[in-house]
């Protein structure tokens, strides 16, 4: 008997289609909507109230079995609801995890103290109330060390606002929210597909036409059964799932990647490489542009007593500097892709931040952008296999790539490299992408120590090199000026006794 070929793993990608439904039926899914919400904010409150007595979600949690059905009008519903719920609280808190790791790890507590956090980290267990035991050693974790995690966890998770279960999306899976591919009554082609929802009425299903483009039907994969419903400006939208798992498997084998290519970003280059490429130089320009028309709307706003996201134009111009970034992004690192072939990518950690922008502007893009360029990573290790890298990035734009002298001066503006001790001369991004692929061997700890250790660790190694300093008019030779480090606060003699 033939053994049955293994499935890909699922790769999901979803597509936002409208829909031209009645007036009868909008009332319907939208009464539909809020329940769902309604639903979610109380399991929310539920799944909350679970982890700090246990230290943990459960999905599984059903003991009351009704008020919540009631809410949300079916028990079908209801367990999809609490499933969503619990794994966005869960993906927050992990976020929250990965916080109190580098916390610890920039910190200056013992290494057996490290040891007992990190391990409380990776087992959850900050809010656990039994014991917590190390796996090495069986040794209990003393109590001491419990309030010291507790107290980190609660000023990780102090610094985010927790999700908000009152906008989730609708998630619903075949019973709840089929769909199929429309055949007859398309509309002249414009409907791509109906979709079966049972609402709040008892017995009553409804038939939901969604209207579709060509970016979404030249979509290659599966399309899985099941519809993601939203309020999006006032206007509801109908998430269609598409699993590309079998695709992906194909173009990973397809794909011959080879070398590593580091990039350093910014918001006057999107991205400079560790080979000499400058990628998206115009687009501040396009930033500012939003800045200004984002900042004009907000401060008209307050006169009127509104706030800025009370008004349409406004969110519809955020919503565009998210698009912006989300193509720019995708746009140049496929180039990149298509011709470099990288195996692996290295990058900093990202600082979405720019002098020339308004604080507004730099928080939107602090907002979206992390989020939107580790998608686009994520969605290139899934096509293709390649792997993303990420470096400490402290110092990068101020250490010289030729000699690994570090002098703030060494940067003299946004595009200008000209190194004080050996002389180097080169665009300041591209020496820092060469920095960014330097540090791509350096140990992981590396990764999550602070600005003060980075300097501490640059300069000795500076000092081990002894580099000379080389050339017509640079420290060092004759007729020169002075050693620039004595007039450098990195390397003064108070600081590091070279």
């Amino acid at each position: 008997m033939a053994r049955a070929k293994p499935e890909h793993p699922p790769v999901h990608r979803t597509d936002l289609l409208p829909s031209n439904l009645t007036v009868g039926k909008e009332m319907a899914v939208l009464a539909l909507l809020r329940a769902y919400r309604r639903g979610a904010v109380l399991l929310g409150r539920e799944q909350w109230r679970l982890f700090f007595e246990t230290g943990r979600f459960d999905k599984n949690h059903d003991v009351d079995k009704v008020t919540f059905a009631a809410v949300i009008g079916a028990a079908n519903r209801l367990q999809m609801a609490r499933w969503q719920v619990v794994g966005q609280l869960q993906g927050w808190i992990s976020n929250r995890a990965n916080e109190f790791r580098d916390t610890v790890n920039r910190s200056t507590l013992p290494p057996a103290t490290k040891h007992m956090l990190h391990t409380i980290n990776v087992l959850g267990a900050w809010f656990r109330r039994g014991d917590v035991v190390m796996k090495d050693c069986g040794e209990v974790v003393p109590d001491a060390v419990r309030r010291l995690a507790r107290t980190i966890m609660r000023h990780c998770m102090g610094q985010h606002r927790r999700p908000n279960l009152s906008r989730i999306s609708m998630r619903l899976d075949h019973r709840a929210g089929s769909i199929a591919r429309a055949v007859k009554a398309t509309q002249s082609g414009a409907v791509g597909w109906w979709v079966g929802l049972s609402t709040l009425e008892k017995g009553r299903k409804i038939a939901v036409p969604l209207l579709t483009y060509d970016y979404h039907d030249e979509r290659p994969g599966r399309v899985t059964n099941g519809i993601q419903v939203n309020k999006r400006d006032g206007r509801l939208t109908f998430g269609v799932v598409t699993d590309m798992g079998e695709v992906c498997a194909k173009s990973r084998a397809d794909y011959q990647g080879h070398g590593v290519l580091a990039l350093d970003f910014g918001l006057s280059t999107l991205f400079a490489t560790s080979e000499g490429q400058l990628l998206g130089q115009g687009w501040l320009k396009r930033l500012k542009r939003y800045d200004v028309l984002i900042s004009m709307i907000a401060a008209s706003q307050p006169r009127a007593g509104r706030k800025p996201r009370d008004s349409k134009r406004y969110r519809a111009l955020v919503e565009d500097v998210r698009g912006f970034l989300r193509t720019e992004v995708g746009r140049v690192l496929d180039r990149l892709v298509e011709q470099g072939k990288p195996r692996e990518l290295v990058l900093e950690r990202l600082d979405f931040r720019h002098s020339d922008l308004s604080k507004r502007l730099n928080a939107i893009l602090r907002n979206c952008g992390r989020l939107i360029i580790q998608d686009k990573l994520h969605d290139l290790e899934e096509r293709f296999g390649i792997t993303s890298t990420e470096v400490n990035a402290a110092y990068t734009s101020q250490t010289c790539s030729c000699c690994g002298y570090v002098d703030k001066r060494n940067r003299r503006d946004q595009k200008t490299f000209v190194c004080l001790w050996c002389g180097h001369r080169m665009h300041a991004d591209l020496n820092a992408a060469a920095n960014i692929e330097a540090r791509r061997v350096r140990p992981n700890a590396w990764l999550f120590q602070g600005k003060a250790a980075v300097l501490a660790e640059l300069v000795r190694g500076f000092g081990e090199r002894r580099v000379r300093a080389t050339g017509p008019c640079r420290s060092g030779s004759r007729g020169a000026p002075a050693d620039p480090r004595l007039t450098n606060p990195y390397f003064g003699a108070s600081r590091w006794p070279w």
